[in-house]
């Protein structure tokens, strides 16, 4: 199963939609949430400057030769296909220590440890940037365990996990305006 046949909540739902900023719409599945997100945002999520921090985060990417910082892990996730410069390496600091990385090209994703999770999720009240509100909240970590201890640690977020080919796969999608990158998207 791929991400988009996850069930989602309608408070993670609406969480994150007011995290970016669309007009809040029930979505049963992360695949609709998704869709709905790209569709809304159009080009926005595909800009690079949305997508890379000015200053070190603990998301560090290399890419044709250079060293970038994203504002979260799914930003890193989505530089190939904003980029379109080849291959990505990941670098990030879980928030439970330890680090995790990934290769990634828009063919896929290879993430270390082979066990990885990624939360995706956003806060549960209040308004601010995406960076606050949204980033905080989409992480990497070295295992399932792992992700479960922060998320227990972390009442003031509502998340779930995904593997990192599910991530891979919905940050493909975010970026191609939610279509799957093989129908085409247009993109840039």
């Amino acid at each position: 199963m791929g991400y988009e046949q996850i069930r989602v909540t309608d408070e993670l739902s609406r969480d994150v939609q007011r995290a970016v900023g669309v007009s809040p719409r029930n979505h049963e599945t992360l695949g609709g949430l998704v869709r709905g997100m790209a569709q809304e945002q159009g080009r926005w999520v595909r800009r690079p400057e949305n997508l890379v921090a000015e200053r070190p985060t603990r998301h560090e990417v290399r890419v044709d030769g250079r060293v970038l910082h994203t504002f979260c892990f799914v930003d890193a996730l989505m530089l190939p296909f904003v980029l379109r410069e080849g291959a990505v390496e990941v670098r990030s600091d879980s928030p439970t220590g330890g680090e995790v990385a990934a290769f990634v090209t828009e063919e896929g994703v290879k993430g270390s440890p082979p066990e990885a999770v990624v939360s995706f999720g956003a806060a549960r009240s209040g308004d601010g940037p995406t960076h606050a509100a949204l980033c905080l909240y989409l992480n990497a970590f070295a295992s399932r365990a792992d992700y479960e201890r922060w998320a227990e640690r972390t009442p003031e977020a509502v998340t779930v996990p995904l593997s990192m080919e599910e991530a891979f796969g919905l940050a493909r999608d975010w970026t191609s305006g939610g279509r799957r990158a093989s129908e085409g998207s247009g993109c840039c």
